[in-house]
């Protein structure tokens, strides 16, 4: 498998795929988007089936690209101040899995033009600075914070905040 690298964009790079004879091609949108909506900010950095070169600002997408059909494997490159909290696929039935300490998804790419496209939208959530308050929505407990934390090696990130948020109550 060739690839050519085009940059399209500051925040933007795809990588081209020239498949052999028996693969065939389909379409990937990589999505990024926050918990609670809004509370991210910058780019993040993708790898897709061991590539790098796929970035996404908070809140937005991709533009579709090309990858053979069959599965794919992206991760989300770890960006401080934040924790993979949710990973879903358009249609639902493309998601394989995912891996939320990881940071991995497997999709299912589909042949076809771009109406048969997958979009897969990795959701995270913001991990608050040491010495503010923070709120946790939709269902977030700081328990479950906590355990997702500790298994990325961020225990003492959260021992902060929690110290924190005790002085302020």
């Amino acid at each position: 498998m060739k690839t050519k690298t085009i940059s399209r964009s500051f925040w933007l790079s795809i990588a081209f795929v020239c498949l052999s004879n028996s693969a065939q091609a389909g379409f990937i949108e990589i999505c990024k988007d926050s918990l609670p909506a809004g509370t991210l900010t910058g780019v993040f950095s993708f790898t897709v089936g061991g590539q790098s070169g796929v970035f996404v600002p908070a809140g937005a997408c991709t533009l579709p690209f090309v990858l053979p059909d069959g599965t794919a494997e992206i991760t989300e490159i770890f960006q401080a101040g934040s924790v993979l909290s949710d990973v879903f696929t358009f249609p639902d039935e493309r998601l394989v899995s995912f891996d939320l300490i990881m940071s991995t998804a497997t999709v299912q790419i589909m042949a076809g033009d771009i109406s048969n496209q997958t979009v897969v939208v990795f959701t995270n959530t913001a991990i608050p600075e040491p010495g503010t308050a923070w709120l946790l929505g939709s269902g977030l407990t700081l328990w479950t914070l906590r355990k997702k934390l500790v298994k990325r090696r961020f225990y003492a990130a959260l021992q902060n905040v929690e110290n924190s948020l005790v002085r302020r109550a």
